[in-house]
């Protein structure tokens, strides 16, 4: 057998185009030869920059760590180790027709470490039986067949009893044995599970060092309870602010849904759950194992691969691997209309556009994959969905997937650019400080919470307050929930509607109520009465508010403003050459009015003072926000017109404390290098005011 690094000259000569290596070494020639690209996703960055080959470069990587960090290794015991991480990964590659003739032959090549075991076994046929060497054979077949259900069981996948071959083995090898077990074995886990990740292995070292002290005892009474293979299986949720402990104790008190559960469980190894999993709720998680126990049958299967949704829904956003929220949402959609309660009787209702879909991959339904499917029409649109994100097209495609699949329309639920929302919203802390200045007493709202450092900055202004953040986004109360529960946050969080707040607070019960860059966004997408950009949705909210708020409370608003008087005109010049044609197509976009404008002889633009400060607000974000913006209007009232409205809708027991507005500092910074603003004689100008910050006192 060729040394190590032989094997790692041979990829090398392979990648470089040397493919005559491959007639003569069949390892090689499956891994190289793949038209699939059989990979977890959960550590990869990007889709985009995934190796052309990445199963033949992960094993590139785990003999290059046996090469560096077991040069004192006996050489027959890194021969098996070598010859283990040679065939452990074929069943993930091969071309199509050699994947094809391993099928025929019964091969289960989507539970990958039993069909590398099968095809290591059917090629050792071909070798001469005068040189073959039974007890390593067997040593190795056994090795591939157990490879990586160390690092699965630790990670909640895999049952314990699955390494019983191994231990099998080595109590019917012990007294012939010429290799150390133990040593053999932490070699193997650690090229393989650092060939994933260096950090990971750091992490799980001395358990997997644990575990391998057990197998070569022969113990086998070593299997998770079914809270902690739960709790493993959501290792990457909690990481991200899950309370675990909590959300079992509340869905596992129902014995029956534990009964379900526990029986499943003790009989199934689950395959790829955190890397498809991990993104959805503890509540949807366990929706999808009870779909799954519903379309299966729960006492002959033994493997669930959820490989088949983990590829489906990941893909490449700009550059980087994101979970497709407009899968992710219709499949929320659709497990928010089965109650838990009636999919624990088997009551489930179909969906003509969504459905949880088992593959067989067996003849005999022991081993099986899960997905979801979703109709033609339905693919088409998330398709179209995909194609529009850098579009103007965005929003209205949105809405469209909305009224498809039967969603309410959730203005405040931004999709893929949701995380960059909630990041614009956390970077204006320093706009927010002085929201936190003027709060008082001990029970505060703010509402429309986004990410969440309105609350941040309230807790450390006021630690002993009762502080309750809202929001109407099941997904933005969710990563506030887990927020809290990452960075331990003493603040609470609610998801409720702002024009209601009496159904979720008692009437005179709040001290300060919060809104913070939150009026202009309901004005705007809130269909309040039949419309949008309705100024009644403000006052509605005002009054909502108002009703909750104590006597001697406030209420806090920060949002956009339209100056005055509202007849000023100004002229517009671009010193950024593609700034024309973002105008003009904005013009055309902007949802909330009719943007009245005028070419002059000179090229300039002339329109409202009002006009010019909508547009520059979305000039200002570029094209990363512009399909958002255009939808937004930020300034719906001039000063006096919202002192006007605060008078009329909340009557004389609303004293105005406080009432300024100003041009937020940035936006000269960033807007005067690309456009001159002038007055009607073209005289350069300054900007006009943007933000308005008003403080409402509630009389005794």
């Amino acid at each position: 057998m060729a040394d190590l690094l032989s094997s790692l000259k041979l990829i090398a000569k392979a990648k470089a185009g040397n493919t005559d290596i491959l007639h003569e070494h069949k390892w090689l020639s499956y891994l190289y030869r793949t038209d699939e690209k059989n990979v977890n996703l959960e550590q990869v960055e990007s889709l985009e920059s995934l190796e052309p080959n990445p199963v033949l470069h992960y094993v590139e990587k785990t003999l290059a760590i046996l090469d560096r960090c077991y040069a004192d290794l006996p050489a027959s015991e890194k021969e098996i180790i070598e010859e283990v991480l040679r065939w452990s990964e074929v069943a993930k590659c091969g071309s199509a027709q050699k994947r094809e003739e391993w099928r025929r032959r019964g091969f289960q090549l989507r539970i990958h470490n039993i069909g590398s075991a099968r095809i290591y076994a059917h090629e050792q046929m071909a070798v001469p039986f005068g040189q073959r060497h039974l007890q390593k054979e067997d040593l190795i077949y056994t090795l591939i067949l157990t490879h990586g259900l160390v690092g699965q069981f630790i990670r909640g996948e895999v049952r314990y009893r699955q390494l019983y071959p191994l231990i099998d083995w080595i109590q019917s090898h012990r007294s012939s044995l010429k290799w150390d077990i133990k040593r053999i074995l932490l070699a193997l886990n650690h090229c393989i599970i650092e060939g994933v990740s260096p950090a990971i292995w750091e992490k799980v070292r001395a358990e997997t060092s644990q575990i391998i002290s057990w197998i070569a005892a022969g113990e086998k009474s070593r299997e998770h309870s079914l809270k902690e293979r739960l709790r493993r299986l959501r290792e990457s949720s909690i990481q991200k602010g899950e309370d675990f402990e909590a959300l079992y104790t509340k869905w596992f008190s129902n014995r029956e849904l534990a009964s379900m559960f526990h029986l499943l469980f003790q009989k199934t190894d689950i395959w790829y759950v955190e890397s498809a999993l991990q993104d959805f709720s503890f509540e949807e998680f366990l929706k999808i194992f009870l779909l799954v126990y519903q379309k299966t049958n729960p006492l002959t299967v033994e493997q669930i691969s959820f490989e088949p949704l983990m590829k489906d829904i990941y893909y490449d956003y700009k550059g980087k691997k994101s979970v497709n929220l407009y899968k992710k949402r219709i499949i929320e959609a659709y497990l928010k209309a089965c109650p838990l309660a009636g999919l624990i009787s088997g009551d489930t209702q179909p969906n003509e556009h969504v459905t949880l879909e088992l593959i067989p991959f067996d003849s005999l339904g022991s081993t099986t994959g899960v997905n979801f499917t979703f109709s033609k029409p339905g693919e088409k649109l998330i398709a179209f969905c995909q194609e529009a994100e850098k579009s103007p097209l965005y929003e209205r495609s949105i809405l469209l997937l909305y009224d498809f699949f039967g969603f309410r329309k959730d203005a405040f639920d931004r999709l893929q650019n949701e995380q960059h929302y909630l990041a614009d919203m956390n970077n204006a802390e320093d706009h927010k400080k002085i929201i936190a200045d003027f709060a008082k007493g001990t029970a505060m709202i703010d509402v429309g919470a986004g990410g969440g450092i309105m609350l941040d900055l309230l807790s450390k202004k006021h630690p002993n307050a009762d502080i309750t953040g809202i929001d109407i986004s099941t997904n933005v109360i969710q990563e506030l929930e887990r927020k809290k529960v990452r960075e331990r946050k003493s603040w609470k969080v609610k998801q409720a509607d702002a024009l209601k707040l009496s159904s979720y607070f008692e009437l005179e019960s709040v001290d300060t109520i919060i809104f913070s860059s939150i009026l202009h966004e309901m004005y705007s997408y809130i269909p309040f009465h039949g419309r949008t950009f309705n100024p009644d949705v403000v006052k509605a909210a005002l009054k909502s508010a108002f009703a909750v708020l104590k006597p001697g409370g406030r209420m806090i608003i920060r949002d956009g403003i339209m100056t005055e008087p509202k007849d000023l005109i100004r002229l517009l010049a671009f010193r950024d050459p593609d700034g024309f044609r973002f105008f003009t197509r904005y013009v055309e976009d902007f949802k909330g009015r009719k943007i009245d404008y005028e070419i002059t002889e000179d090229n300039k633009i002339k329109l409202p003072v009002n006009d010019l400060m909508e547009f520059l607000y979305t000039y200002t974000w570029g094209e990363e926000a512009y399909p958002h913006e255009v939808q937004e209007q930020f300034g719906y009232f001039t000063p006096s017109e919202y002192r006007k409205v605060i008078e009329e809708t909340l009557g004389s027991r609303a004293n105005i404390i406080c009432f300024r507005h100003y041009l937020q500092e940035g936006y000269s910074t960033h807007l005067l290098p690309k456009v001159k603003v002038m007055d009607e004689s073209g005289k350069e100008t300054a900007l006009p005011d943007s933000t308005c910050f008003i403080v409402i006192e509630k009389a005794e």
